[in-house]
């Protein structure tokens, strides 16, 4: 293997590397609350 092949290679898995860790990084996206009325739930009579 070349010198010049072999740092190609090495470049491109180190990019994957820090791609992958920079995806693991980001926050998750918040949890959107629902728009609307939610009816309260009636009680069952005794």
């Amino acid at each position: 293997m070349q010198h010049e092949s072999f740092s190609r290679n090495t470049r491109n898995q180190l990019r994957q590397v820090f791609d992958a860790l920079r995806e693991l990084m980001t926050p998750p996206e918040p949890a959107k609350r629902p728009i609307g009325f939610v009816a309260p739930k009636t009680r069952k009579p005794r």
